[in-house]
């Protein structure tokens, strides 16, 4: 094996409850979420402080760590998570290894990733797995609050998809014999900054990753072409959180991105009122139009009820994305089906 696989395991306790798995039935991916900590320092964390979570395997650039046996159950997926089970009829703690790619600081990320993609692929082979589907990001189960592994993915222009067949491509060459194949490369096809023009499946998760926050592309949704749309949302994103506006997605504005997600940035579901409302209009109508506004990016200064300059502003912006729309600051039936849109295609 080109990768030597390390055991050292935590005492049972809190994070490894010593319970068995069954069966091993699927793979949830992640990443650690605190830059620069090493496998061994994880290791460390959960061995003294036992917390009521946990993973098998810890990845950095120097070292394959399990630290809970894969015959047992860890802690590595929200209980009260439904995704897992409504995918594969089990729960992931009950089912799944857990797999953390530790990335940031000064480790080495193609290092680390190269580690990562071969333990997947071993996995695969060794439980007789499926990459396309028996591999699941933890943030495909839990979007709500999770971003993980693609935070540390996306930061280094890897996109989920390109993952998936790194994986499939070391399984062939190094578990399946086949020498036809290529060797395993970094999956990233496109350098950072992405910008206007870029395509493929790495802009179709930073557009997802926009509607998840709270950005909208109502026309064109999650397409995977980096269009004006984009570049409007990515600016709005930009202004918001106080960044360089410049339409490109660079380290910083994806590292911001991805905190925002992990903050539970979303936009919450709530009706949106028929009609037709503008300046000087007050009630609860106006609250869930000012929600509505500042979920999608377009914030009215305020959720007090009252149409004034500031939500007609912010009415106005939002009416400024789309040439189908009238630049009036006023809230109609056109305006509204735009806004429910937005809320959709985050939904």
């Amino acid at each position: 094996m080109p990768y030597e696989i390390i055991r050292d395991y935590i005492g049972v306790g809190n994070a490894r409850p010593g319970d068995p798995i069954e069966d091993v039935e699927f793979i949830v991916s992640h990443d650690t979420g605190n830059p620069g900590s090493t496998a061994y320092q994880n290791r460390s964390y959960f061995q003294n402080i036992q917390p009521f979570a946990s993973a098998h395997t810890f990845i950095d650039d120097e070292i394959i760590l399990e630290i809970i046996p894969l015959n047992e159950k860890a802690y590595h997926v929200r209980q009260e998570v439904t995704g897992d089970n409504q995918r594969f009829g089990a729960n992931a703690n009950d089912a799944a290894i857990g797999v953390e790619l530790a990335y940031g600081g000064g480790i080495d990320f193609t290092e680390a990733y190269r580690r990562y993609v071969w333990y997947h692929a071993y996995l695969v082979d060794r439980y007789n797995l499926d990459p396309e589907t028996d591999i699941i990001a933890h943030s495909t189960l839990d979007p709500a609050r999770r971003t993980d592994p693609l935070n540390a993915f996306h930061q280094n222009g890897i996109s989920w998809n390109e993952f998936i067949e790194d994986v499939k491509r070391v399984l062939r060459t190094e578990f399946q014999g086949d020498s036809t194949d290529q060797p395993q490369v970094l999956g990233a096809s496109l350098d950072l900054p992405i910008g206007m023009g870029d395509e493929g499946t790495f802009v179709k998760e930073i557009q997802q990753d926009l509607i998840r926050a709270g950005f909208a592309l109502p026309i064109y949704g999650a397409d995977g072409v980096f269009g004006p749309e984009t570049e409007r949302a990515v600016m709005r994103f930009q202004r918001q959180y106080g960044l360089e506006v410049d339409g490109l997605v660079g380290p910083l504005t994806l590292s911001k991105l991805n905190e925002v997600l992990d903050d539970g940035g979303q936009l919450e579901t709530f009706p949106l009122p028929t009609g037709v409302y503008r300046q000087g209009d007050e009630g609860e109508a106006v609250k869930q139009i000012q929600r509505a506004l500042k979920q999608v990016g377009f914030d009215p200064q305020g959720i007090d009820g009252i149409y004034g300059p500031n939500t007609e502003a912010a009415v106005r912006q939002f009416q400024q994305q789309f040439p189908a729309l009238v630049n009036d600051g006023i809230y109609g039936p056109n305006t509204r089906r735009y806004l429910q849109m937005a809320i959709d295609d985050r939904n």
